[in-house]
């Protein structure tokens, strides 16, 4: 199958363009700065190109992951338009471009969140469950949204809800070097819930869905067995062998992070039902045995 990857240079795009090529996949990578990339990808031979007008031969499948970093900045409103644009403005012209192509695409797997949910207590919940009432949860919304005319037109469409992605980078990068000093710790009452997943079984995960006819429509990908924040924190400590004892609570965090609040201190129980009915099966659903891995 030869598969179109927007967002392919970050860190799921990178481990899936790895693994697609390695069961015989073509690959072709949209980056902003594609030959600068391609020199840095030495373990992929992807065709990178920097705008969708340089894709000449017709594409079966796109896998949409383009979405600025959530984390890296304050959410002032400049930072949230770019979030928003990087999100659903990207993926409107995604759609469009695919609706105008000589033999369109048959598949659309498109990036989304679990922050969709929102803030949502200890409620267990699946793809059924409501869209959340907070900033985030909105543009995740219409980040799916987005999608719609692609599945109006009979283009096969999921949304990948994801978790929080535990590799070689991703939600590890920043928290690494702080337990390592010793320096980890929970947030705010660590109560609130962690839906995470390992990157291998996002990989795996997102590869059997392209290859399942049937499937579409939203997509938990997330690992069956949730955590308490205060849970992971001290999982990740024993890991590492170090200490776990920094608590700063959640009165002196909202300040510090301002809307960022809301995804980070929030609890989001998400388990991944329509997955686990497809008799997808997770390499790694113990969190203790992933960072082990890790």
């Amino acid at each position: 199958m030869r598969i179109l990857i927007t967002g392919g240079s970050g860190f799921l795009g990178q481990a899936l363009a790895k693994d697609l090529q390695q069961h015989g996949h073509d690959v072709v990578i949209l980056s902003r700065q594609p030959e600068q990339q391609a020199r840095r990808a030495t373990d992929t031979a992807a065709l990178w190109v920097g705008s969708l007008d340089d894709i000449k031969e017709p594409v079966e499948a796109v896998v949409n992951l383009t979405g600025a970093n959530l984390f890296a900045l304050p959410w002032t409103e400049g930072r949230k338009a770019t979030l928003w644009q990087s999100r659903v403005t990207l993926t409107e012209q995604l759609v469009a471009w695919m609706l105008k192509q000589p033999v369109p695409p048959h598949t659309l797997l498109s990036g989304s969140a679990i922050g969709f949910y929102g803030d949502a207590g200890d409620q267990p919940l699946t793809e059924d469950s409501p869209v959340g009432s907070d900033w985030a949860a909105s543009m995740v919304a219409a980040w799916e949204r987005a999608t719609e005319p692609a599945a109006q037109a009979g283009i096969r469409t999921l949304n990948l809800r994801t978790g929080l992605v535990l590799g070689n980078g991703g939600l590890l990068k920043p928290l690494l070097p702080l337990f390592k000093a010793g320096l980890g710790g929970s947030l705010g009452n660590g109560q609130f819930w962690y839906s995470w997943i390992h990157l291998d079984d996002w990989v795996a995960a997102v590869v059997a869905l392209l290859g399942t006819p049937e499937a579409k429509g939203p997509y938990n990908l997330t690992a069956p067995h949730p955590v308490r924040y205060r849970e992971f924190a001290d999982t990740l400590g024993a890991t590492l062998h170090r200490p776990v004892w920094l608590t700063p609570p959640a009165w002196v965090l909202k300040p510090l992070l301002g809307q960022r609040a809301a995804l980070m201190l929030s609890s989001t129980r998400a388990l991944p039902h329509n997955l686990t009915t497809s008799g997808f099966q997770w390499q790694y659903d113990n969190l203790q045995e992933a960072l082990e891995n890790l």
